[in-house]
């Protein structure tokens, strides 16, 4: 049984790498879909989490669209106008910056407890299997004897 949920846990790290590639990049094709998987994965382990990861990567979306409306307006205006969109242009970038550091802040603390449970599953399969090499031993050294 504890092989299995060690299993489990190793597909749910598998979806958050994908999702923090996803965080990382311009969405992709096929992007959507992984994002889908992910959270409902997520959602399944942890409704809660599932919940502030999509809260999280809408605000990244939204940042995204202004920052492009922003470099728009910025590239359409004259040399001489410039300037006047400068200040909205990195405060975009800015909020950009923020929304897509958080998502990858919450990435990595959903890898740590990740990790954290893979080290204690591992301690865990390590104890058996040293408890069944001393019974390996103690049941051949029965056999030895007759």
């Amino acid at each position: 049984m504890r092989p299995s949920i060690a299993l489990a846990t190793l597909a749910a790290s598998l979806l958050v790498s994908a999702a923090a590639a996803a965080a990382q990049a311009p969405a992709a094709p096929g992007a959507d879909v992984s994002f889908r998987a992910y959270v409902t994965a997520l959602r399944r382990a942890d409704p809660a989490a599932a919940e502030k990861f999509q809260a999280l990567r809408d605000a990244r979306e939204r940042s995204v669209a202004e920052l492009h409306e922003a470099e728009a307006r910025y590239a359409a205006s004259g040399p001489e106008l410039r300037t006047a969109f400068l200040g909205k242009l990195r405060s975009a970038r800015h909020r950009y910056a923020e929304a897509s550091l958080a998502i990858l802040d919450f990435l990595d603390d959903r890898d740590t407890k990740t990790l954290t449970e893979y080290q204690a599953a591992i301690a865990e399969l390590r104890a058996l299997l040293e408890q069944r090499k001393q019974t390996r031993a103690e049941l051949e050294s029965l056999l030895d004897r007759e």
